[in-house]
């Protein structure tokens, strides 16, 4: 069965080395099965600077004032099986087209939906910055994801030495066998304890309808998890106690007065 593969590029440069890094990785995974390629270049999609207004969050993406692709995008990743994330590093950070493609999915955050895909982060560098890099994009496992893959190719301005081409390349062969063997084996896997106590946070914060509406609507029929899966009774029993703990200490804070 084919499978897909969305390549979301935060470089401005199209064809860069990010671009190059995420060709050679594709490359190597075609040679692995049977796998389809597209690539969505933030830089020619039209998505507008996120205004900060919190609509998306609170109240429910539908009400983004901002017209664009977004909805669009979103369904692009839907229809995919697996999704790249690749931004070169700019100020030991990801791209801003790339911070802005992810704020403008904040609400994904509070309501994940991409437990059926997998998801890898590459990053390119010059030098410094890919851990912090590769730890940002990292973030987007909340999305529903799971746990990420992750590449880093480092790429100097100068004539790169042959022990750096070695290295880059065993790098690129690994991630993309780690990679088609997480997009082979598919499914929702059961949640980590971080993930679990991820959910468990948001759907208590739900609760507060006045001030989250749309995670009200999402959350009130999810008991156990995200999605219908067996969670341990230690987990469970752990997590709860812990949250206990952690709401008694946050007894006196609450929403301020305006």
């Amino acid at each position: 069965m084919k499978m897909k593969v969305l390549a979301i590029m935060g470089s401005p440069r199209k064809r860069g080395n990010t671009y190059q890094a995420t060709q050679e990785l594709e490359k190597e995974m075609q040679k692995l099965g049977d796998i389809k390629f597209e690539y969505l270049f933030l830089k020619d999609a039209h998505l507008e600077m996120c205004r900060g207004c919190f609509n998306c969050v609170s109240r429910g993406e539908e009400f983004c004032p901002l017209k664009d692709d977004r909805e669009d995008i979103e369904k692009r990743i839907l229809e995919a099986d697996g999704v790249i994330f690749a931004s070169p590093v700019y100020c030991q950070m990801i791209s801003g087209l790339m911070k802005n493609f992810i704020d403008r999915f904040a609400y994904i955050f509070h309501r994940p939906v991409f437990f059926r895909h997998r998801a890898l982060a590459i990053c390119t560098t010059a030098g410094s910055g890919m851990n912090e890099t590769l730890k940002y994009l990292e973030t987007l496992h909340i999305w529903g994801f799971g746990k990420m893959n992750k590449l880093g190719v480092i790429i100097p301005p100068w004539t790169m030495s042959e022990a750096l081409k070695k290295k880059n390349q065993q790098n690129i062969e690994k991630s993309a066998h780690e990679f088609y063997k997480s997009l082979e084996k598919g499914g929702m896997a059961r949640p980590t304890l971080t993930e679990y106590i991820h959910f468990r946070f948001m759907k208590f914060t739900s609760s507060m309808g006045d001030y989250f509406p749309a995670d009200h609507e999402f959350y009130q029929n999810k008991d156990n998890y995200f999605y219908p899966v067996k969670i341990s009774p230690f987990k469970r029993i752990g997590v709860t106690i812990m949250m206990k703990i952690v709401l008694f200490l946050m007894r006196d804070v609450g929403p301020a007065d305006n």
